[in-house]
């Protein structure tokens, strides 16, 4: 009667079941937990302990610390470094000389904190 019809029928069931499976695997997962970055079930907790830890607490305003530069970025407002303070993500602002890469150890002085993350202003280059 409908050939087509009947010759996609498989197909739309397959499909329909597609769906139904990734509707399941995202509702378990804002249900269940949300965010998961790590295989690693310790991984996952320190991650969100960090997640729900206040940022004064890691590296607070005027605090000096030492750390590795993980990223540069060069931007309109200058170069940039990116490093991590105990756990923390700090943005070393605008001031990091070009003699400073990925890899090398820097000192920094907190100046602020934003959502997640801290500010930081380049003291000098350790290595």
């Amino acid at each position: 009667m409908f050939p087509v019809l009947q010759s996609e029928l498989p197909f739309a069931l397959v499909a329909g079941g597609g769906v139904l499976v990734l509707l399941v695997l995202f509702a378990g997962r804002v249900v269940l937990g949300g965010d998961v970055k790590y295989d690693d079930p310790e991984a996952q907790a320190a991650h969100e302990a960090a997640q729900g830890r206040d940022e004064g607490e890691a590296a607070p305003i005027g605090s000096v610390h030492d750390a590795v530069v993980t990223e540069i970025d060069d931007t309109s407002q200058g170069r940039e470094a990116v490093v991590t303070v105990e756990g923390l993500v700090v943005f070393v602002d605008r001031d990091v000389p070009g003699t400073v890469g990925t890899g090398d150890t820097i000192r920094l002085k907190i100046t602020s904190h934003s959502e997640n993350a801290a500010h930081a202003m380049f003291v000098t280059r350790l290595d």
